[in-house]
C-alpha cells in the first residue's frame, strides 16, 4: 500500500534529507583536504593513536629541544680591571702590595682606579718609592685610599643632596665628592672620573685620571732618608 505524504511533512523531509547530505559533503570535503596537506597522517595512522605528531615541517621525528642558553659570566673585580685595557699599572701595584688574593673577601667595594696614564704622571721618584720593596707597607696605604667599602655608582653619587660631601674609604680616610651640576662630572679628592661605572660581581670601578697619594704616605715618600750612624774605630775612641 502507497503512503500518501502531506506535502508539508514532503517539504520538511527533504529539507532535512538536503541538510545531511550537505553536512556529509563538506565533511568529506574536509577529510580530503586534510589529507592532501604535506605531512598529513596516512589512514594506518589515523587508525592508530599511538603515531607520531605532526609537526608543521611533516617531519614526525622528535627533535631534541635546544639546551638553553647560558648567562654571561660577570667579571669580578680584577677582571674587570684587566679588561678595561688601561689599568695595567693598578693591577701591577695591588699585585705587588699582595691585595690581590681572592680568598679573601671584604665584601662590594667601590674601586677609583688610576689609569696607567695617571700612574705615569707621577714623579719619576715618587713612582720608583713607592715600588721599592721596602715601601710595602706605603704602597697598600695608598692602594687602601682609592677603595670605598659598599658600592657607589655614578647615580648614587649624583642623587646626594648636597653638592660637596664625603665618603669614607676603606682605611677610614674622608674622601670628598664635589658634584659639577652643570655638566654631571664627579671629581673625588681632585681627581675627575674619566670612565665610570664598569660593573663586577664584587663591585664596581670608576676610572680617574690621577693618583690619590694620603697626606701620611706622601710625607713618608718625600722625607729625607734616615742617616746612619758613622762606625766608630776602636783606635779613634
Amino acid at each position: 500500500m502507497q503512503r500518501h505524504w502531506p506535502l508539508s511533512d514532503l517539504r520538511g523531509k527533504n529539507m532535512r534529507d538536503g541538510v545531511a547530505e550537505a553536512v556529509r559533503s563538506l565533511v568529506a570535503g574536509l577529510t580530503f583536504a586534510f589529507l592532501m596537506l604535506p605531512g598529513a597522517a596516512s589512514a594506518g595512522d589515523m587508525a592508530n593513536p599511538m603515531a607520531a605528531p605532526l609537526n608543521p615541517c611533516g617531519d614526525t621525528s622528535q627533535h631534541a629541544a635546544a639546551p638553553p642558553a647560558e648567562a654571561p659570566k660577570v667579571m669580578t673585580l680584577k677582571e674587570a680591571a684587566a679588561a678595561t685595557g688601561v689599568l695595567a699599572k693598578m693591577t701591577e701595584a695591588t699585585k705587588l702590595a699582595g691585595l690581590d688574593n681572592p680568598e679573601v673577601d671584604v665584601g662590594p667595594l667601590t674601586l677609583l682606579a688610576p689609569s696607567d696614564e695617571a700612574f705615569n704622571a707621577l714623579p719619576q721618584g715618587i713612582r720608583e718609592k713607592l715600588l721599592a720593596p721596602e715601601n710595602r707597607a706605603l704602597l697598600t696605604d695608598l692602594l687602601l685610599y682609592h677603595a670605598i667599602p659598599g658600592l657607589y655608582p655614578t647615580e648614587r653619587l649624583l642623587k646626594a643632596k648636597v653638592r660637596n660631601y664625603t665618603i669614607s674609604a676603606i682605611d677610614g680616610s674622608a674622601l670628598e665628592i664635589n658634584k659639577r651640576m652643570k655638566t654631571g662630572d664627579i671629581d673625588i679628592a681632585g681627581a675627575k672620573i674619566v670612565r665610570s661605572d664598569v660593573t663586577a660581581s664584587d663591585g664596581i670601578i670608576h676610572v680617574i685620571d690621577k693618583v690619590l697619594i694620603p697626606p701620611a704616605v706622601l710625607a713618608a715618600l718625600n722625607a729625607p732618608p734616615a742617616v746612619e750612624p758613622a762606625l766608630v774605630a776602636e783606635g779613634d775612641q
